[in-house]
């Protein structure tokens, strides 16, 4: 126990000695895991405020289940049966939809109207709170209003009258029609008669059941079934989903870098300490003791740092959230701060960096007294280790960009191999450019010296002994630009990609979409409504893809066909009016040239029957035209035409009228989606200004710990460096030299770093790249601040420094 006091005191002890690299150090850690906790909160009560906005939209119905009309079937008891026995089904509700008359304004006008038992998962998804019973009626807050009615007051529906008992708030965001009459089940049930149990089933699902699945299943049940999900906006969930991900990602990357930065520090502390750690040895100190003196001083910086960054990270979540969410432009309802996660969390990334930080103290503890004195004043690394490693990393990450691009055939395993490929291929780097930074140094320092004097030549061969000790340093900044330039030509690649692709599926302002894979509307009854309300637009549609096979030789070619409506497309210009031909198929430019057809050409496909097991021919199919990739589809064909009867209504190209005039068409096709160009823009922008934003603040969080960590590393060199510079001094230097020495060294650990990190920077966005081809965008302007602001930055703290070292006495100087 007196040892481990002792250790303990002496660890206390070098850091009080060194207040400027200690402070600096644990600053580092508390910036980077505040960071890493505050966008983390962020992103999980964003996710939270999403559930909580379904919940209120839906209650706690996991899915409901019903047909689109009577005319498709109704719920029966034989059916509620099956349905209640099915694992994962924890409750039931009954509902009958219909459209009753109530009479109001002089007349009788059909309304929206739901049949209701008494339980809680009916009152939860529409919202009342009382127990409808027979001859009682609850409605909603604006119908209320309009008929000019009040709790108490009778209503009529279907010539019965009603107490109104309730009135709930309107709730347009369910995409229903917004008037809603509630009632008994057993009275709307007398008003529709026959065997219907129900219209709609509400069902809440057991804790842990997978919904999408249960609901194919039941979709199995019968065909006809409309069954639908009480989810989540799929614009904000995948949304919130990616934007988790890409903070995971910076958050390691930012833990990385601190890594490195006190790394960096403990290099020049131990450097400068290692005479010290020397004696210890030689008058008895073991290897453990000294690494627990290490060990221990990491802790403690790593510790204190990390407490220090939960209470900036709980002070950011009551003061920045709100920051956020106005920046970001994302709605977070809750501030939760989630004590538990944001413990482990902090846990988990100052594990990261005590990891990281154990490399030092396992190297410096179990090194010998005589081997301390000569690592301590050797000028170059043990080359030949690490060239064999580097080289060998490098080859290693041509051979998994290789494999990765010509030998894997699964797209997952594609995007794993090149990605491994830019690690590997960075860590090789990483290994090798400390080798040869030396050589290189020395053949430029005469080019220099021609361009920039003398003094300039002098500061290089200062520079060339110190390449080993300051490593880190050079690393640190490359890894940090690695990030910037990375990190901004992929959001800046991807922003570009995404409006091509939205560009691709928006061939006219809006798009009509069905959310069901397989349904029964009718696009030409749809296509009549959305002229109705849209005087003057014009409208076509496609189907679902559908396939069938092409005989070329002795094998069959897979071939993708869409259904569409010829005569839309040609009013729209999509198609020219020759194209259009009842009898005939407009196929791909590339699909013909591959298989060399032309107009005119007939087309023998075949399609797999599932009664006869073995395909079968269709009829030919005449080539009517050739048009460029149209719709992504190998062939088009119209879609009177019944041979792929079996594909039904995917999309509607809508051009002409305003996008908010056709949001009434979901009371009259729930199923549908309306999408335009513009919202979908709007959104597409939105969700790269939070990422870039989110970037931007890890960048800047960076930038500065870095700059505060290398140049208190760089500070720390120069200091121990002014018996040197008065040396200097005596031969011939002034004080304009001895300053040009000066910023010439520290701008060329800084402008090396930059430098490296720019190159491989833009290796690896090339490199990954390949995963997904097209033309990379470079964001110059990021990438030139950070260049300017380092070396800005370098000027303003290094000139005075320089300025004051070349004034002093040399006495005292040559004393120190």
């Amino acid at each position: 126990m007196r040892g481990m006091k002792t250790i303990f005191a002496t660890s206390m002890r070098f850091l009080r000695a060194n207040p400027f690299i200690t402070l600096s150090s644990i600053l580092s850690v508390c910036l980077s895991i505040s960071l890493v906790l505050t966008m983390m909160l962020f992103a999980m009560n964003a996710k939270q405020t999403v559930k909580d906005e379904v919940t209120e939209m839906f209650g706690t119905m996991d899915l409901s289940v019903g047909y689109d009309t009577a005319d498709n079937g109704f719920i029966d008891q034989d059916f509620l049966d099956r349905l209640t026995a099915m694992e994962g089904v924890e409750e039931t509700s009954n509902v009958l939809i219909s459209q009753l008359a109530l009479s109001s304004f002089g007349g009788e006008a059909p309304t929206y109207s739901l049949g209701v038992g008494t339980d809680e998962l009916v009152k939860s998804r529409y919202h009342f709170n009382k127990e409808v019973g027979e001859g009682e009626i609850i409605i909603n807050e604006s119908l209320a209003k309009a008929l000019g009615v009040g709790v108490g007051d009778e209503l009529t529906v279907e010539g019965k009258t009603l107490s109104l008992i309730e009135t709930f708030k309107d709730n347009t965001g369910t995409g229903v029609v917004p008037d809603i009459l509630i009632l008994s089940y057993d009275d709307v049930k007398r008003f529709m008669g026959g065997d219907i149990e129900a219209t709609y089933v509400l069902v809440k699902t057991a804790a842990g059941t997978d919904n999408l699945k249960l609901a194919t299943q039941i979709k199995g049940l019968d065909e006809g079934l409309r069954v639908e999900l009480a989810e989540e906006n799929p614009y904000l969930t995948a949304n919130l989903s990616s934007l988790s991900i890409f903070i995971y990602v910076l958050s390691f990357f930012v833990l990385i870098v601190t890594s490195l930065l006190i790394i960096s520090n403990f290099e020049t502390f131990l450097y400068k300490y290692k005479q010290q750690f020397a004696i210890m040895r030689s008058i008895g100190a073991t290897a453990k003791q000294l690494f627990g003196i290490i060990f221990i001083q990491s802790s403690v910086i790593t510790a204190t740092g990390a407490f220090l960054g939960v209470g900036l990270a709980y002070l950011s979540q009551r003061y920045v959230q709100g920051f956020l969410q106005d920046w970001m432009g994302i709605a977070v309802a809750r501030g939760d701060f989630h004590t538990g996660t944001t413990l482990w969390v902090t846990v988990a990334c100052a594990f990261l960096i005590q990891l990281f930080l154990l490399i030092p103290a396992i190297k410096n503890g179990k090194t010998l007294p005589l081997k301390v004195m000569q690592e301590n004043e050797e000028l170059s690394f043990s080359t030949k280790g690490r060239r064999v490693i580097g080289r060998a990393l490098l080859i290693m990450s041509i051979v998994v960009l290789v494999f990765g691009k010509l030998v894997a055939v699964d797209e997952e395993n594609q995007v794993l191999s090149v990605l491994a490929a830019a690690t590997i291929f960075t860590l090789s780097i990483f290994v090798l450019f400390p080798l040869y930074l030396s050589p290189i140094l020395k053949k430029g320092a005469p080019f220099l010296r021609r361009i920039a004097g003398n003094a300039s030549y002098v500061a290089i061969r200062n520079v060339i002994p110190q390449v080993k000790k300051n490593t880190f340093v050079i690393l640190t900044v490359s890894m940090m630009m690695i990030i910037a330039v990375f990190g901004s030509v992929m959001l800046t690649t991807i922003q570009n990609n995404e409006a091509l692709y939205l560009k691709s599926q928006f061939p006219t302002e809006v798009v009509l979409q069905s959310r069901l894979e397989s349904t029964s509307l009718d696009p030409f009854k749809l296509k009549e409504s959305v002229e109705e309300k849209m005087p003057g637009s014009e409208a076509s549609f496609i189907s679902t893809y559908t396939g069938a096979a092409l005989m070329e030789g002795d094998s069959r070619l897979d071939v993708t066909v869409l259904r569409g409506d010829l005569d839309g497309m040609v009013k729209q210009g999509f198609i020219d009016e020759s194209s259009s031909d009842e009898d005939g198929v407009i196929v791909s430019e590339p699909f013909a040239k591959k298989h060399d057809l032309k107009a005119g050409d007939r087309l023998q496909l075949e399609t797999f029957s599932n009664d006869l097991e073995d395909y079968v021919p269709l009829k030919p199919l005449k080539v009517a035209a050739i048009e460029g990739e149209f719709f992504d589809t190998d062939i088009l064909v119209d879609w009177k035409d019944d041979t792929f009867s079996d594909a039904g209504f995917a999309r509607m190209f809508v051009s002409g009228g305003v996008p908010g005039q056709l949001e009434s068409l979901k009371g009259e096709f729930p199923e549908l989606q309306v999408h335009s160009y513009g919202q979908s823009v709007k959104e597409s922008n939105e969700m790269f200004q939070q990422r870039w934003s989110i970037f931007i603040i890890f960048l800047g969080v960076m930038l500065l710990s870095v700059t505060i960590g290398v140049f208190n590393t760089l500070l720390n060199n120069i200091h121990s460096k002014r018996k040197e510079f008065a040396i200097l001094r005596t031969l011939s230097l002034t004080r304009k030299g001895i300053i040009s020495v000066i910023l010439t060294q520290v701008l060329l650990y800084i402008l090396i770093g930059i430098s490296l990190g720019i190159v491989v920077g833009a290796v690896i966005s090339y490199i990954i790249n390949i995963i997904d081809p097209g033309p990379l965008a470079i964001d110059y302007g990021i990438i030139g601040g950070i260049v300017l602001t380092m070396v800005v930055t370098t000027l303003i703290i290094f000139t005075p420094l320089a300025y004051r070292i070349g004034g002093r006495k040399l006495t005292e100087e040559l004393n120190e």
